[in-house]
C-alpha cells in the first residue's frame, strides 16, 4: 500500500507544489542537494527537443531507503542539515536547509522515480506521486490531507524489483508525468524567430547572449540555461570573465570545489562575461566585510562592475545578484536592492555579485528565491551596497562620462574643421596671429588669404562657436569673388555644402 508523504508545515506543502518562480529555480534546489551530497557532477537531461521527460543524475554519496522514508514521513521541513556537524569535501559550505528540494520537481511533473545508492552499496528506488489539486485543498483546510501541523502532499512506493547492482552510487530522479504546459511551452520556445540551437560550448552560448537584448527573444529553453547557470554554485568561464582581475580569487575558490553541472551535454558556467567594451569599465571590488547584526555575524564580499556607456546584454544580467553560500537567490536585482536615487540610463550599465559566506539565511523567504527585505541582516547589506553605489560607483561613472564627452567633442571639432577645409578647398596654414584683436586663423584660398576668428574667441554660445567661425570663413571666401552675383553664388553653394555633413 502506498505510504503518505508528509511535510512539517502548510507553507512547505504549498512550496512542494510549485511556489518556485521557474523550472530553473526548482532544478537549482536539486543541484544544491547534489552539492551537499559531495557530488562532483550533475547531469540534467531535458529530452530536448521533445521535453517529455526530465532526468537529474548526480554522483554524490546518495542515501538509503531508511533515510528516504524518514524524510518522507514528516522529515521535510524539519531538516536538521544546518545543525549537522558533518563536513563536505574540499571545504564546501553546506547549502541545504529545509530538505524540500527533492519535491521541487513538482514544478515540472506530478510523478517521478527516485533511485539512490551510497558508496557502501546501500540504496533504494521509489515511485513518488504528488496529489493533484493540492493547492485548492490546502486553501480549504481539507482534513483529508491536513493533520495538526503535518500535511500529506502525496504518496510513494518502494520499487521491489529494483536492481541496485546496476547503478553507480549517487542519485537519479526521473520524471514520469511531465506537466503538458511545461512540454508545450518548451516546445514552442524552439519556434522563436531568433532562436538558435545552443552550441555545446559555453563560449558559444555567451557569444549569442551578448548579442541579445533580452532572454525573451530566445525563449524558455534559453532562459532555463541562463537562469540555472546564474543560480548554481559554478565557476566562471575563465579568470578574465570580468575586467581588472575582479574575480581571479573567486574563480580559484570556485574551481577548488570541483563541481560541475551539465545540461543536455552543455557544461554550464556563470553567464557573466564582460570584455571588449569600447568605453571601458568602472569596477569596484568588495573586499571581505564583517558586520555584527544583533549579535550575529554577517560576512560577505563581491564586486560591482559598470559597462561604461553601453547597456548590458542580455538585460537580465543587469543589477545585483546576492549569493548565499554560492547559490544565487532569485535573479539579478535590477532595483539594486531598492536603490533610491534615479541614475537614469547609467543604472542599465551595472552588474554585480555579493557572495554571502555567513548570515542572511534567516532573511530568506520560503521559496529561497527572495528575501524579507525588512530583515536586519538584509538592511545592513542593503545600506552597504547603496553607500558604495552613491559614494564610489556613480561619481566615477559621471567622471568617465565627462571624459568621453570631451573626447567626442574634440573629435567632432577636428572632423568639422577638416570638412570646412575640404568645402572651401583650402589648407589651414600653421601659425596664429594674436594681438589686440581676437585670435585669428589664416586660411589660404584659391584667390588669396582670409583671416577668420578662432571659434573660442567668437562671442556666442560655445556650442555655436565652430559653426559661426566656419560661416565667417565662407563669407570671407565669397567676398573675394569679382561681383555680387558671384559672391552670393559661392556663399550659398559653399554654405549648403558645409551644412550637408554638419
Amino acid at each position: 500500500m502506498p505510504k503518505k508523504i508528509k511535510v512539517g508545515e502548510k507553507a512547505l506543502a504549498h512550496l512542494s507544489r510549485g511556489l518556485y518562480r521557474s523550472p530553473a529555480s526548482a532544478l537549482r534546489e536539486l543541484v544544491s542537494n547534489a552539492w551537499d551530497a559531495n557530488a562532483t557532477v550533475v547531469h540534467i537531461d531535458t529530452n530536448y527537443p521533445n521535453f517529455f521527460q526530465l532526468t537529474i543524475e548526480d554522483n554524490g554519496e546518495g542515501f538509503t531507503g531508511e533515510e528516504f522514508e524518514s524524510l518522507m514521513d514528516g522529515g521535510i521541513g524539519n531538516s536538521t542539515k544546518r545543525e549537522t556537524a558533518r563536513s563536505l569535501i574540499r571545504d564546501r559550505p553546506l547549502i541545504g536547509r529545509l530538505g524540500i528540494g527533492m519535491l521541487g520537481v513538482a514544478q515540472i511533473c506530478s510523478a517521478f522515480t527516485i533511485s539512490s545508492k551510497t558508496p557502501d552499496g546501500k540504496g533504494f528506488s521509489a515511485a513518488v506521486h504528488l496529489y493533484d489539486l493540492l493547492k485548492e485543498k490546502l486553501d480549504q483546510d481539507d482534513s483529508s490531507i491536513i493533520s495538526g501541523k503535518e500535511v500529506d502532499v502525496g504518496t510513494y512506493d518502494f520499487v521491489e524489483d529494483f536492481d541496485l547492482q546496476s547503478m553507480d552510487y549517487g542519485t537519479v530522479i526521473t520524471t514520469s508525468d511531465v506537466h503538458p504546459v511545461f512540454v508545450r511551452t518548451f516546445q514552442q520556445s524552439l519556434q522563436f524567430e531568433k532562436f538558435k540551437e545552443p552550441p555545446l560550448k559555453w563560449s558559444g552560448v555567451l557569444s549569442i547572449l551578448a548579442k541579445t537584448e533580452s532572454l525573451q527573444e530566445l525563449g524558455d529553453y534559453w532562459r532555463l540555461l541562463w537562469e540555472l547557470s546564474a543560480a548554481s554554485p559554478l565557476r566562471y568561464l575563465d579568470r578574465n570573465a570580468l575586467p581588472d582581475n575582479l574575480i581571479v580569487e573567486e574563480q580559484e575558490r570556485l574551481k577548488s570545489y570541483d563541481f560541475r553541472v551539465i545540461l543536455d551535454g552543455i557544461e554550464l558556467f556563470k553567464p557573466v562575461y564582460l570584455q571588449g567594451n569600447a568605453n571601458g569599465y568602472t569596477t569596484f571590488k568588495i573586499e571581505n566585510q564583517e558586520k555584527k547584526v544583533y549579535g550575529k555575524d554577517l560576512k560577505f564580499h563581491g564586486y560591482i562592475a559598470v559597462q561604461e556607456g553601453s547597456q548590458l546584454r542580455p538585460d537580465e544580467l543587469r543589477g545585483i545578484m546576492i549569493r548565499v553560500k554560492n547559490i544565487g537567490i532569485g535573479y539579478y536585482d535590477q532595483s539594486m536592492l531598492d536603490y533610491r536615487i534615479n541614475e537614469g540610463p547609467r543604472s542599465r550599465w551595472i552588474t554585480g555579485e555579493i557572495f554571502v559566506t555567513r548570515g542572511l539565511e534567516d532573511a530568506l523567504n520560503i521559496d529561497r528565491d527572495s528575501f524579507n527585505r525588512f530583515h536586519p541582516e538584509f538592511r545592513v547589506l542593503q545600506d552597504y551596497v547603496h553607500n558604495v553605489l552613491k559614494g564610489q560607483i556613480f561619481p566615477r561613472v559621471y567622471k568617465q562620462i565627462d571624459k568621453r564627452s570631451a573626447v567626442r567633442q574634440k573629435a567632432k571639432y577636428k572632423a568639422r574643421k577638416e570638412h570646412l577645409s575640404n568645402v572651401i578647398r583650402d589648407k589651414i596654414l600653421s601659425g596664429v596671429r594674436s594681438g589686440d584683436k581676437p585670435s585669428y586663423v589664416r586660411i589660404k584660398t584659391s584667390s588669396g588669404y582670409v583671416d577668420i576668428p578662432d571659434s573660442d574667441a567668437i562671442k556666442t554660445k560655445k556650442v555655436y562657436g565652430q559653426l559661426a567661425s566656419s560661416i565667417l570663413a565662407i563669407f570671407e571666401v565669397a567676398l573675394q569673388q569679382k561681383n555680387i552675383d558671384e559672391q552670393r553664388k559661392v556663399f550659398s553653394q559653399t554654405l549648403l555644402k558645409l551644412l550637408s555633413k554638419w
